[in-house]
């Protein structure tokens, strides 16, 4: 019986540190632009390829709870798919339900990090998935980003809650934000734990500026979801589960490189989750995750195991949440 099951791409990314380069902000827009030298040779500071992707984030940084996990993804049939099977046993996740289809290329992305941002260029495997029978022996699921042709994997993990119980924690992506299909809201109205950032939360709200959290979190928490858990980056994060609206601030630590913070956030809120411990306590983990994840580079290198995010966050006493 597994813990959690996780679903979505599994990618070969390749990390970049651009130690020279120019932001570009525009005057009233969050939006940025990095500029570097067109037609060059640049030189860099790091360069390293990993195996990434939320699904293999989240199921390795929940088996360092002590948690049982498993990951299904649908790869090419090249060296991508079986450096990932290495990958996953060595961090003691099931690979049974990771599997190679001819005449695909696996997804792969390119991540240019400056000053601790990054951004990433992304080449997603064109594939269909489906829950395989077997995942009826998993008590959690959770569904990631993916690509076109998410539709019936959706009402899968729909089906599986009704027949077996699953409980489902849910982060949909770009694709599915944008296209605004009904699966995205049915797999809502199903699910226990929405994962989202500022960003996402606003644009499945259609909200621009001007909302306040309460009703960002009162809006998505209207879509379904029993708990939502919103991120914003340097301002923290929240959790809401209809009644109480609870705030953790960013945890301290160095920022090295960002890809994975929210990954790593929502493996430390599942991983406490599964350990039977309230909202507030499992915003903690959450951020503790996250700040050692972006201390380092990609998305699994800082992930803790739940023994030692308990003495990171017994070694700054003072971190605390607040209810607002």
């Amino acid at each position: 019986m597994l813990d959690l099951l996780t679903v979505g791409d599994i990618k070969l990314d390749t990390f970049i540190l651009v130690p020279d380069a120019s932001v570009m902000c525009a005057l009233h827009m969050p939006d940025c632009k990095m500029c570097i030298a067109y037609g060059k040779k640049i030189p860099v500071t790091a360069m390293t390829s990993q195996i990434a992707g939320s699904a293999p984030n989240v199921a390795v940084g929940v088996a360092k709870f002590q948690k049982k996990t498993g990951v299904i993804s649908v790869m090419g049939d090249d060296d991508v798919h079986v450096h990932a099977k290495s990958f996953l046993k060595r961090h003691k996740v099931s690979s049974i339900h990771v599997v190679a289809k001819p005449g695909v290329r696996s997804s792969s992305a390119t991540v240019l990090t400056y000053k601790g941002e990054s951004t990433q260029f992304v080449n997603h495997a064109n594939v269909e998935y489906r829950l395989p029978d077997t995942t009826k022996h998993a008590s959690w699921i959770h569904v990631s980003e993916l690509g076109e042709g998410y539709e019936q994997l959706y009402a899968d993990a729909i089906a599986m809650k009704k027949r077996h119980g699953t409980q489902i924690s849910f982060n949909p992506g770009t694709v599915q934000i944008t296209e605004e299909k009904t699966p995205l809201f049915n797999l809502l109205r199903a699910t226990d734990i929405l994962f989202a950032n500022m960003n996402e939360a606003r644009s499945l709200l259609h909200i621009h500026n001007g909302e306040s959290v309460h009703g960002i979190v009162a809006g998505l928490h209207h879509l379904g979801p029993t708990i939502v858990v919103l991120t914003d980056g340097a301002n923290g994060a929240y959790a809401f589960d209809g009644t109480t609206l609870v705030f953790a601030p960013v945890f301290p630590g160095d920022r090295v490189e960002a890809t994975g913070a929210g990954d790593a956030f929502s493996s430390g809120f599942l991983g406490a989750t599964l350990h039977n411990l309230p909202i507030d306590e499992a915003l903690k983990f959450g951020s503790a995750n996250a700040a050692s994840v972006i201390g380092q580079v990609g998305p699994t290198a800082g992930l803790k195991a739940f023994a030692d995010l308990k003495k990171a966050l017994a070694a700054h006493p003072t971190y605390t949440t607040k209810t607002l």
